[in-house]
């Protein structure tokens, strides 16, 4: 396999109330029971049922949290031919005092490969934030590449950074859905936005890196906001050079190319 011109990658957050959970504590959630419930309930539905019309393999970032609450639709997702990869416990600073890095990698490692039936291969840090020991822990435990950073338009080697053997997948983050929609951005202003980034990124042959999240308030799932992603991905598939791939796929292809 041979990296596209100009290769895209679409990356989900599957990010129910562990956001929350991780900033409030469970008893401080009002209607606890249900919370989280339309990323996983409406959604998901929508935004992998969008992808999966459009032929789109994403990459699905799971925190492990979430994966043992939600074990058959993970297992769903990954035999739907979408990528597992992982994304934290629940969505925990990973540089707090507090945290012990190592096993709460070790622990989201070990749910993820039980439920799929083969270990995650990516990482995404929540908040974007890592240790200095992040990238040898994954590395230690097999991981092939990680997608936390901004910091580059094309996908890079991190052994210099203490991954050795791993490749950075960089996001950018004008294309994070919670970015814009987090300052409610009406869905027309995000899709004229990222069709301007897009536009300029396919010029220059970047990766494309788009991430999305099923939720309903800083996310994609909102019926008009999926109505809107629906244009933008059939605009996408149509430039000159343009392939989908996972992120597992361009980090095996620059691994490959040496």
């Amino acid at each position: 396999m041979t990296l596209p011109a100009v290769p895209v990658v679409v990356t989900v957050n599957l990010q129910g109330k562990t956001v929350e959970l991780a900033q409030l504590g469970e008893d401080a959630l009002f209607g606890r029971a249900s919370y989280g419930k339309y990323a996983h309930a409406v959604g998901c539905e929508r935004l992998f049922g969008l992808l999966d019309r459009h032929g789109i393999k994403a990459t699905v970032f799971v925190p492990g949290a979430e994966a043992e609450a939600h074990p058959d639709y993970v297992a769903a997702l990954a035999g739907r031919g979408h990528e597992i990869a992982a994304h934290g416990w629940a969505m925990e600073q990973m540089d707090a005092q507090e945290i012990d890095e190592r096993a709460l990698l070790e622990r989201t490692h070990g749910v993820l490969t039980r439920i799929v039936g083969r270990p995650p291969r990516g990482f995404r840090a929540p908040h974007g934030r890592l240790t200095p020991h992040t990238l040898r822990h994954l590395a230690d435990l097999g991981y092939r590449y990680d997608s936390s950073f901004q910091d580059d338009d094309h996908p890079y080697r991190l052994d210099a950074d203490g991954g050795p053997g791993m490749i950075e997948v960089p996001q950018a983050e004008i294309l994070i859905d919670a970015t814009l929609y987090a300052q409610r951005q009406t869905h027309d202003r995000v899709m004229k936005m990222w069709r301007e980034e897009i536009e300029a990124m396919h010029r220059e042959r970047c990766l494309i890196a788009l991430t999305l999240h099923p939720r309903s308030d800083y996310g994609s799932a909102r019926a008009s906001r999926i109505a809107a992603l629906d244009g933008l991905l059939a605009w996408l598939g149509t430039l000159a050079g343009v392939g989908f791939l996972t992120c597992g796929q361009v980090a095996d292809e620059v691994e490959f190319r040496g």
